[in-house]
């Protein structure tokens, strides 16, 4: 039976993988529409993809194409992300766009001490293990900053640092951070803002040269991009 129904992931207008295939426009609609549900429990969305050398948004989008037959159009009309209906064409001639919604890709961090791309770390990940834990003891009070890229993590003296791709990243990792702690009314962690530009600052950076040995360029970097 001839699989004319496809679900694509694309980024970019580029397909990264082929999710789903199947016969059936009914079966193809509940497979979309389920994967479109399971995608909100994604908790930080990926918003920036390093793209041929620089930082780029996302534009994932998840794509029902439908195999082309004599009485089907060329183009599709379907909503845009403001609600507008605006026409959708394929590439392929051989294929038309049926349906297309926004995707979210759950976003991974380089936590220092872990390899940055074989050991990467989710959202909730960092949460639990650094801000999470031991949150009620009163012995093991944090501090959470901003600095540049990085969010930094200070109990009784001991850093944990999670570096992001870039400030936009850090800014809404530490704002989501601060958003589940006071949910949780977690006593013992001071959320001590953006120290970047502070009278703090070059303690912060010394901080982290002790943690890493890097020099004052790699500290200093606002992104995972020199």
């Amino acid at each position: 039976m001839k699989r004319i129904y496809h679900i694509l992931l694309i980024n970019h207008g580029k397909q990264l993988e082929d999710l789903y295939s199947g016969h059936s426009e009914e079966l193809a609609y509940k497979r979309f529409n389920r994967m479109l549900e399971d995608n909100k429990k994604v908790v930080f969305p990926m918003r920036w993809n390093n793209h041929e050398h620089v930082m780029k948004e996302c534009e994932y989008e998840l794509v029902m194409i439908k195999k082309k037959d004599e009485s089907d159009s060329d183009t599709t009309k379907l909503k845009n992300n403001y609600g507008e209906y605006i026409n959708y064409e394929s590439s392929s001639d051989n294929w038309i766009i049926y349906d297309r919604a926004n995707y979210d890709i759950e976003e991974t961090f380089w936590v220092y001490g872990y390899n940055p791309r074989m050991q990467r770390k989710d959202f909730n990940w960092i949460f639990k293990e650094f801000v999470e834990k031991d949150a009620k003891d009163k012995y093991k009070f944090k501090s959470i900053v901003m600095f540049k890229n990085k969010i930094l993590f200070d109990c009784n003296g001991h850093l944990e640092m999670v570096i992001c791709k870039n400030v936009s990243d850090s800014t809404r990792m530490y704002n989501l951070i601060e958003e589940m702690a006071k949910k949780k009314k977690f006593k013992y962690i001071a959320f001590m803002g953006d120290v970047t530009h502070s009278k703090y600052k070059m303690d912060w950076a010394n901080r982290i040269k002790e943690l890493t040995h890097w020099n004052n360029k790699k500290v200093l970097r606002s992104s995972t991009r020199p």
